[in-house]
C-alpha cells in the first residue's frame, strides 16, 4: 500500500518524466486487472519500456531497408510478391491479434488486451518473424522474395499500431505519421480516425498451430546443441525430428525450410521411432522380484547380455519372450537408451529432436566461415558503417585455416557485403585500410583489415 507517510508513493509525473506517459498506460493496463487493486512494480514497469523499445527497434528496421529499396505499399500487388508461409503467418497472427483485442476490448478486459500485444510484439514480431526475414532484406535486387517479406511485416505493424494506439497513443501516432501517412496522402489525418477492422480469411489457425509446433522444434534443437556446447552458429549436418503425432509430422514437412533455417541444419528427417538409439534391457523388479525369486540374477544376467535392441523389437512382436525358462511380458522389462557419440537430443511438447553433431569437413569450412563472418560484422558496427556500405576485406591468417575459409568466400563476401575479398597466408595486406583488428578464431590467429568503399 502506498502512503506519503512510509514515503513511498509514486506519483505519474515521475515515471513520465523518465518512461513517457505511453510506457506508463500500457504498464497500468498490463499490471492488473481492472476490478483489483494495482501492486506497482518498478521492474514490471522497466520490462515495458523495454517491450516499447523493441517495438521501436522493429519500426526503425523496417523503414530502414525498406526506404533503401524504395519500397511502397501503394503499388504493390499479388503479382509482385512472393508470399512464404512465415508471411502467410504474421498476417495471420496480426488479424488474429486485432480480432482478439477488440473482443477484449469490449469485455473491459484490458489485462488481457495488452498481454496479447505484448507477447506479439516480443515473441511473435521480434524474436520470430524478423528474424526469419533478415536475410531477404539483405538482397540487392528488387526480388518479389524480398517485396513479400517487406509486405508482411508492413502489413503486420499496421495492424499492431491501430490496436496499440488507444493505449500508447504517441509512439503509435508518430510511426503511423510514417509508415501509413508517408506513403498515403489519402490516409486519414490520424490513427484515431481508422477503423481497426481485420481480415477473418487471412486468419488461418491450422497455420498458426504448425508454426507453433516448429518453434518447440527449433527451441528442442537449440537446447540439445546447449547440452553439445555445440555452437548454433556452427551448422549440422542433419536433425531427425521423432513423434507418434501425425499433425506434429504434417507440421514439419511442409514448413521444413524454416526449421533448416533457424536450426542450421543441412537436412531435417522426420521419423516415428529414432533407429540409432541403442538398448539396454534389464528385469522391471517389481513385476518380476515376488515371482522370480532366486532365478532373478540368472534373468538379469541374460537380458544385460541379450541385444537389447532386439529383445525389445521381439517384445513389440509378440508381446512376451522366454528368458532362462521364464516368460516375461512387456511391462516385466525396461530399458535404458543410449546415443551414438555424434548425437544430442532433447524433447519437446510433441515428440524428440536428435542432433547430429559430427562435423564433416564440409561442416568445419562453414562454420569457420560463419565465425570469421561474425568478426567481420562486428568491425563494422566498430565503424559505424551503413547496412548497405559496401566493403573491401583481407584476412591474414595461417595456411590451414585459409584452406578452410577460401571454399566458402562467396557466401562470406555475400554476407558481410564485400566487394572484394582477399585470403593470404603467406602475405601481408594492404595496409591501405580503415580498420584493422586481430582475432583468435578457434585457436588461430586471423588479422582482418576492412576498408569502406
Amino acid at each position: 500500500k502506498m502512503s506519503k507517510s512510509l514515503g513511498n508513493v509514486v506519483s505519474p509525473e515521475e515515471v513520465i518524466e523518465k518512461y513517457g506517459a505511453d510506457v506508463l498506460r500500457f504498464y497500468l493496463l498490463w499490471a492488473s486487472k481492472p476490478w483489483d487493486d494495482l501492486k506497482f512494480v518498478w521492474d514490471e514497469l522497466l520490462n515495458i519500456n523495454k517491450m516499447f523499445n523493441i517495438l521501436w527497434n522493429v519500426y526503425v528496421f523496417s523503414t530502414t531497408y525498406m526506404s533503401l529499396d524504395n519500397f511502397n505499399p501503394m503499388e504493390i500487388t499479388e503479382d509482385d510478391i512472393i508470399s512464404r508461409p512465415e508471411d502467410k503467418w504474421i498476417i495471420s497472427k496480426a488479424n488474429t491479434l486485432v480480432k482478439d483485442v477488440a473482443d477484449d476490448f469490449d469485455k473491459l478486459f484490458f489485462h488481457k488486451a495488452t498481454r496479447k500485444i505484448n507477447n506479439f510484439i516480443l515473441e511473435d514480431l521480434s524474436r520470430w518473424y524478423v528474424r526469419l526475414i533478415r536475410g531477404r532484406t539483405w538482397v540487392e535486387s528488387d526480388d518479389p522474395d524480398k517485396l513479400g517479406a517487406y509486405y508482411s511485416l508492413y502489413t503486420a505493424l499496421t495492424k499492431l499500431i491501430f490496436v496499440l494506439c488507444p493505449i500508447a497513443p504517441h509512439v503509435s501516432e508518430e510511426i503511423y505519421d510514417n509508415l501509413v501517412k508517408g506513403v498515403n496522402s489519402d490516409a486519414p489525418e490520424s490513427i484515431h480516425m481508422n477503423d481497426w477492422g481485420y481480415d477473418e480469411d487471412a486468419i488461418d489457425e491450422e497455420l498458426e498451430s504448425k508454426m507453433d509446433v516448429v518453434r518447440e522444434v527449433i527451441d528442442a534443437s537449440i537446447r540439445a546443441r546447449d547440452i553439445a556446447q555445440y555452437k548454433l552458429r556452427w551448422p549440422v549436418s542433419d536433425i531427425t525430428v521423432v513423434s507418434q503425432d501425425e499433425d506434429v509430422l504434417k507440421a514439419i514437412e511442409e514448413l521444413t525450410d524454416i526449421i533448416k533455417d533457424q536450426s542450421n541444419t543441412k537436412d531435417v528427417l522426420c521419423a516415428s521411432e529414432f533407429e540409432k538409439l541403442s538398448f539396454n534391457a534389464k528385469p522391471n523388479l517389481k513385476t518380476l522380484g515376488p515371482r522370480l525369486k532366486g532365478d532373478m540374477g540368472k534373468v538379469m544376467a541374460a537380458l544385460k547380455q541379450g541385444d537389447g535392441n532386439q529383445i525389445k523389437a521381439d517384445l513389440e512382436a509378440n508381446g512376451s519372450i522366454s528368458i532362462e525358462g521364464h516368460e516375461l511380458s512387456a511391462d516385466d522389462v525396461l530399458f535404458d537408451s543410449e546415443l551414438p557419440d555424434d548425437f544430442v537430443s532433447s524433447e519437446f511438447e510433441g515428440g524428440n529432436v536428435f542432433v547430429n553433431t559430427n562435423i564433416t569437413p564440409e561442416i568445419k569450412q562453414e562454420a569457420m566461415a560463419r565465425e570469421l563472418i561474425r568478426r567481420v560484422q562486428d568491425m563494422r558496427k566498430d565503424m559505424d558503417l551503413d547496412v548497405e556500405a559496401n566493403i573491401d576485406v583481407c584476412v591474414e591468417t595461417t595456411s590451414d585455416f585459409k584452406d578452410l575459409i577460401t571454399p566458402q568466400s562467396e557466401f562470406i563476401s555475400h554476407e558481410v557485403r564485400a566487394k572484394s575479398l582477399t585470403i593470404v597466408d603467406s602475405e601481408i595486406c594492404d595496409k591501405d585500410s580503415d580498420y584493422e583488428k586481430e582475432w583468435d578464431i578457434e585457436g588461430e590467429k586471423v588479422v582482418i583489415s576492412i576498408k569502406n568503399i
